[in-house]
């Protein structure tokens, strides 16, 4: 049978990147988005610059929403092969009550589609690192900067279906609580319905066309609104992967029948601090990066968090824009080290394109600088909710 890919969330950044992939290599690719995000004058824009043709002879565009599972079904009336379910709602203002209805309700009502496909043949589910919680520090006198393998029973495959956060660490926002309880869903029907399942989780993911997380933080620095950071800022290790070894993941495990019923971390090689990695894109943007020397990054936490909630409530009452990575989740993050071991994928045999962030970091922000996202006036916005045609 002829492979034929479903590519949800085919709008986001990884599906953009997915698609593009699956294309150059003479795949046939289902998209598949919310209708309004396939028109966004901001998503247009990333797909010219990135080089994704919808209109390619081997794609062909089917707009649905997962949180009507009726729209879905005209997905399954194709003959498809593979589905690579990227999408889910990644932000971390986002309420508890959309995010559930989104990350859960709409896998669930996908899956339930799935199971009853008889030519699906791999169904990739995308995760994230974020279900192993936060890690615990050297001064709790506890082991710490311990990389995070598959095998742990920090993640949802290896816990009880009933347990509703990772064996020893906690969960740090309301989006890793709703991906974990998803991830839980996704291997109760890989055992007990038949789910044809691989998981994928991915680190911290920048690239171009992502102007939130890493993109975020590099916007943010070249706005001038992160001058200096905590001296101690050296201490705590951050991890990231790039979106092109994230597609490349995805595609390449897709036909690998080892690949059933395994999870993997996409992550690349790089161990650096906070400070090296925030001080190296100061230096790309062309900005100085002060230390502050007395206060540590556990004390600016509470801080910070108070800030991104005393933000948010100008911008809703009085029209203050903030920067998109100013936000509570996002705080939430600070003084924490994370260290994800992506071992078990070279074990796979996939080779990364971009082992070193650095590498990676350079490119991208080569990339935002071309499509104007480096220019002093450009501020980031989300565009979920005019997609789901909800009110701000």
């Amino acid at each position: 049978m002829e492979r034929l890919n479903l590519v949800t969330g085919a709008c986001g950044f990884t599906g953009t990147h997915l698609t593009k992939k699956l294309l150059e290599q003479g795949q046939k690719v289902i998209a598949t988005d919310l209708a309004r995000a396939f028109e966004h004058p901001k998503n247009k824009m990333i797909f010219k610059a990135l080089g994704v043709d919808f209109s390619h002879p081997n794609c062909q565009v089917i707009p649905s929403d997962l949180t009507d599972q009726a729209s879905l079904k005209k997905l399954f009336e194709k003959p498809l092969t593979h589905i690579f379910h990227t999408a889910s709602l990644y932000d971390y203002s986002a309420s508890m009550e959309i995010l559930k209805k989104v990350n859960i309700t709409g896998f669930l009502n996908l899956a339930d589609l799935a199971i009853e496909h008889k030519s699906l043949k791999r169904f990739i589910h995308w995760s994230t690192c974020g279900i192993f919680g936060k890690p615990h520090t050297a001064k709790e006198g506890k082991l710490c900067n311990i990389p995070f393998d598959e095998e742990l029973n920090s993640s949802p495959k290896n816990a009880p279906f009933e347990q509703d956060e990772p064996t020893g660490t906690n969960l740090v926002n309301d989006y890793s609580v709703t991906k974990w309880k998803q991830e839980q869903w996704a291997w109760k029907y890989h055992r007990e319905k038949g789910l044809p399942l691989t998981v994928v989780r991915p680190a911290p993911l920048y690239g171009p066309g992502s102007d939130y997380g890493h993109g975020g933080i590099v916007i943010t620095i070249n706005r001038g609104f992160l001058p200096a950071i905590p001296k101690d800022a050296r201490n705590y290790v951050t991890t990231s992967v790039h979106i092109e070894d994230m597609a490349g993941f995805a595609a390449y495990i897709a036909d690998k029948d080892f690949g059933l019923g395994e999870d993997y971390n996409i992550v690349d090689d790089s161990i650096i601090s906070y400070e090296d990695f925030i001080r190296y894109l100061a230096l790309l943007v062309g900005r100085r990066m002060g230390t502050i020397p007395l206060i540590r990054q556990t004390w600016l936490r509470p801080g910070m968090i108070f800030a991104a909630k005393l933000w948010l409530i100008l911008e809703q009452k009085l029209g203050v824009r903030r920067i998109r990575v100013f936000e509570v989740g996002s705080a939430t993050y600070m003084s924490s080290s994370y260290w994800i071991s992506n071992s078990k994928t070279k074990k796979a045999g996939y080779v990364y394109r971009y082992p070193d962030v650095r590498e990676g970091m350079r490119d991208t922000i080569n990339w935002f600088r071309k499509v104007g996202w480096l220019d002093q006036e450009y501020n980031p916005e989300a565009i979920w909710m005019e997609n789901m045609d909800l009110k701000k």
